[in-house]
């Protein structure tokens, strides 16, 4: 078996970052099950939120992402989160990532229960796609080991401790077993699961199944962010219509052209993401709507 200090599985920003700097203390393998570019952060429209601006604070930051949550946000996670975005963004800046700016400096835009402008974009709203190439560059240029088209298929565990991890190569259809000190599962969402949705196609749940498999505890399944707008039309895949669109001014209108967001939140058009989900899905719901009887096929978001 091969042995590793480091393996990583999945090749998005969160495996691709953390590939970057574990090899500087030791080897690192990263393993995907397509290529090293075929993840989820490639269709990622939306932006980073960091309190880099001069009205910001990661103070604000977190009390905003707090009271996003309802109460039910693990303060010390959001605070780890809040103090640390400016060094992440700064690692970014330095592995290349071009993100927009305005006047010399990087753009922030304003999106929803954000109460400052905070959220920087790349290619407009490419900054999935411009973060993973820039940081797929990176890796290759690196002497990262990496693997594509491996399907990790099983945690191995001995004496109740990761021991590593065993892969399906699927260009040969043979099983494949590394050795590792540590093991790192980057492999994104689930949105897979549900039949309507704007994820790749590789967002399936497999690091959850395996850590579950492994005896690794689950926790929070039951949060699962629906971004609120997409288009569907029939004959034609569904696709995300980016929260930036409203951050610029955009209205959610139902389907007899009014506008309905203040009726359910004070922010409006920004309010957070489940509230704008719900809220567009009552609407649906409601006796006049058309899509009363099938509100999740039929639902057309409306923006002006």
């Amino acid at each position: 078996m091969n042995r590793y200090d480091y393996i990583v599985v999945g090749s998005g920003i969160g495996g691709l970052y953390t590939a970057l700097l574990a090899r500087e203390r030791g080897s690192v393998l990263v393993i995907t099950k397509g290529s090293i570019d075929d993840c989820n952060t490639r269709y990622a429209q939306g932006g980073i939120a960091a309190a880099i601006g001069k009205d910001d604070s990661p103070e604000l930051h977190s009390q905003d992402t707090i009271k996003a949550g309802c109460g039910l946000s693990d303060e010390e996670a959001v605070n780890i989160l809040a103090e640390d975005a400016s060094v992440r963004i700064a690692d970014m800046v330095g592995y290349r990532v071009p993100f927009d700016t305005l006047d010399g400096e990087i753009a922030l835009t304003m999106e929803a229960a954000h109460s400052v402008p905070r959220v920087l974009h790349a290619g407009g709203d490419a900054t999935g796609e411009y973060i993973e190439v820039a940081l797929s560059r990176q890796v290759r240029s690196s002497g990262i080991q990496v693997l594509e088209n491996f399907l990790a298929t099983k945690i191995l565990v001995s004496k109740d401790k990761v021991a590593g991890i065993q892969a399906l190569d699927c260009r040969t259809g043979i099983m494949e077993e590394f050795e590792c000190t540590y093991l790192v599962l980057a492999t994104g969402g689930a949105g897979q699961l549900f039949k309507y949705n704007t994820n790749s196609d590789v967002a399936t749940g497999d690091g959850i199944a395996l850590a579950y498999g492994a005896g690794a505890e689950i926790a929070d399944m039951e949060f699962f962010q629906f971004h609120p707008t997409a288009l569907r039309m029939s004959g034609v895949p569904p696709f995300l219509i980016s929260e930036a669109v409203r951050g610029e001014g955009g209205v959610l209108r139902n389907t007899a052209g009014n506008v309905f967001m203040s009726e359910y939140h004070e922010k409006a058009d920004l309010a957070p993401r489940d509230v704008v989900a719900r809220s567009i899905l009552n609407e649906m719901k409601k006796p006049a709507s058309p899509h009363h009887h099938d509100a999740f096929s039929q639902y057309l978001p409306l923006l002006s």
